[in-house]
């Protein structure tokens, strides 16, 4: 329940009028009238007289000029997460009586997602949603630590199995691949064990914290061991070692599904059994009837469906 005895900057809520809330939020967001009046349907003049009022309700200038633009106050700044809640909560209560269009929808999808699956899918994602929703807007967060729980979760997360506290559903299992150049002489005879675990290996650690992985567990257990001589954050930079020396990296297959990996650069089966990665799409419970959002997973069903990605 809202509470019109609390008091922001000065400002009663009940003699606030609500009324601006929509103006605010995209004057705030654009930090620019003629780009806030695109977006609210209305001349820059109406949107300059909207920022007059707002001004004038709340005893600041909220958007100061800065260079040749504006630049947010910090009032502005504090306002400008607040705004944008109310907004998406309207949106929200008003798509219970309205039918999810996405061909009109203008509200914003978050997606998160560790930085290689963002590499992998976030091209695909947007061709697609800029099709089917060109007005909608896409939030993708990368992450290098832990996964959100269910009370941190804003939209839909793309994790390994076992994330807890959030429902979810199987997205895609993929396996990994060895990648090389095509002039490597791994390429000529055949690509044994003892002629993988003896090449000069490139290892992706996101946080960049170890030079080991899954693959030397996996080589210790038949008696053997790999040099690790590069140790990168990322699998993008990973490739650019591989095409420019003879060491070889170890990836996930999505890599090669999405890089159509040919030319400088070729995919080998492991000599190895790795386990394939089980990746699942998860969501707060509250979202499990969300229109907008059951209309986003099975956008991202499709994205990875076109990819060659399975359950």
């Amino acid at each position: 329940m809202i509470d019109d005895r609390v008091i922001l900057h000065g400002v009663k809520l009940s003699a606030f009028d609500l009324n601006h809330v929509r103006a605010l939020h995209f004057l705030l967001e654009e930090a620019h009238v003629a780009r806030a009046a695109r977006r609210l349907a209305i001349t820059p003049a109406a949107a300059s007289n909207a920022l007059q009022r707002l001004r004038s309700e709340l005893g600041d200038p909220l958007l100061v000029r800065f260079g040749r633009g504006f630049a947010r106050t910090a009032l502005a700044e504090e306002l400008r997460g607040p705004a944008r809640e109310v907004i998406e909560a309207a949106e929200r209560l008003l798509g219970v009586a309205v039918p999810f269009d996405p061909a009109t929808y203008e509200g914003m999808f978050v997606l998160d997602a560790a930085d290689r699956i963002a590499e992998v899918l976030l091209g695909p994602i947007d061709a697609l949603l800029s099709e089917r929703a060109p007005h909608a807007r896409l939030k993708m967060r990368t992450l290098s630590g832990p996964f959100p729980a269910s009370s941190e979760s804003q939209g839909l997360v793309i994790a390994p199995f076992g994330i807890h506290r959030l429902n979810s559903e199987p997205f895609f299992t993929e396996p990994y691949i060895c990648l090389l150049r095509a002039g490597n002489p791994l390429m000529r005879g055949r690509f044994t064990l003892g002629r993988y675990a003896a090449a000069d290996h490139i290892l992706v650690a996101p946080r960049g914290e170890s030079d080991r992985g899954i693959v030397d567990g996996v080589l210790a257990e038949q008696g053997f061991t790999r040099r690790v001589s590069r140790v990168v954050t990322s699998s993008t930079l990973a490739l650019t070692l591989v095409q420019n020396s003879d060491r070889i990296t170890t990836l996930p297959a999505s890599f090669a599904v999405v890089r159509g990996v040919s030319g400088d650069l070729v995919s080998r089966p492991l000599p190895i059994t790795l386990a394939p990665i089980r990746m699942q799409l998860a969501w707060h419970p509250q979202q499990d009837s969300d229109p907008r959002y059951v209309w986003f997973r099975a956008l991202l069903h499709e994205v990875v469906g076109s990819l060659g990605l399975r359950p």
